[in-house]
């Protein structure tokens, strides 16, 4: 067992024709680095496409869900809103078109919103709707990755959790940044927000998980070793009183790891230890 069941491919856009983009991790507003679906159809190549689907199809990885990440480091939530103003959230627009070709091709599992500047309660949930529409985009699950804003996280489950549109447990994830303006986040805090109303079926619990930045160069106080890690990871695996213990536990980035020359196993391992 790797330690690992769950890769989030960060950073994805939305430009104002519907495209859907990757950008480089140090470019995101920068310029387009590939267009993967455009007109309904994918175009980011098979070479892409087989490798995104080998994270899953590899034996021994321990990976059963891929995830694709929105960043708001640029336009892509507001070009994606305006869309959703124009067109509406059927599978026959250029949207959902695109994000179902997408899906397809990499064999998707969850869409990840990592909003951390425009914050609309109204056009999250309603890409959440297209994304989740069985005829259209068709994503089994919806995350997301706040550092902050916890008001805002808490009025979109609450809204996903009551649209009809949506099934039970569609929003599932909320990966918990823990690190640079994240850090000192409290996770019992976040899952008392996050928590189901009383008349809320137990479907509708989000799952948080804490995530931490691994050793690295960019800003090292934020980063932490395999052993920093389960500590944390350790602690916040406790259940007490006031909430349960957190899902499980995740890291910022696979990049660092390899620039640092870090080991995959030392933090894959570190999971294991924390939560099985």
């Amino acid at each position: 067992m790797s330690g690992f069941n769950t890769v989030i491919l960060f950073s994805f856009g939305v430009l104002g024709n519907g495209d859907i983009v990757y950008y480089t991790t140090n470019s995101v507003t920068g310029g387009v680095h590939t267009t993967l679906a455009s007109g309904g159809t994918y175009v980011g190549g098979a070479s892409l496409a087989s490798k995104v689907q080998s994270f899953k199809s590899t034996p021994g990885t321990g990976i059963d869900r891929v995830e694709i990440s929105m960043s708001s480091s640029g336009t892509a939530f507001q070009n994606a809103s305006a869309l959703l103003r124009r067109d509406g959230t059927g599978p026959e627009t250029v949207l959902s078109r695109n994000f179902a070709a997408l899906r397809t091709a990499w064999n998707l599992d969850a869409f990840n919103n990592d909003d951390e500047s425009v914050y609309d309660v109204a056009s999250t949930v309603r890409l959440a709707e297209l994304l989740g529409y069985p005829a259209g985009a068709n994503f089994s699950h919806y995350t997301a990755a706040p550092y902050t804003n916890m008001r805002f996280w808490a009025a979109v489950l609450r809204s996903a959790s009551s649209s009809a549109r949506l099934p039970p447990g569609f929003f599932d994830r909320v990966y918990l940044q823990e690190y640079d303006g994240g850090a000192g986040n409290d996770p019992g805090a976040w899952q008392t927000a996050l928590a189901p109303g009383p008349n809320k079926d137990s479907n509708e619990a989000v799952h948080l998980v804490p995530i931490l930045w691994v050793t690295n160069d960019a800003k090292p106080s934020q980063g932490s070793t395999p052993a920093q890690a389960e500590t944390q990871f350790r602690r916040w695996a406790k259940s007490s009183s006031s909430h349960p213990g957190v899902a499980g536990g995740g890291y910022w980035n696979d990049y660092d790891i390899e620039k640092m020359k870090s080991s995959y196993s030392a933090y894959g391992n570190v999971l294991l230890a924390a939560f099985l």
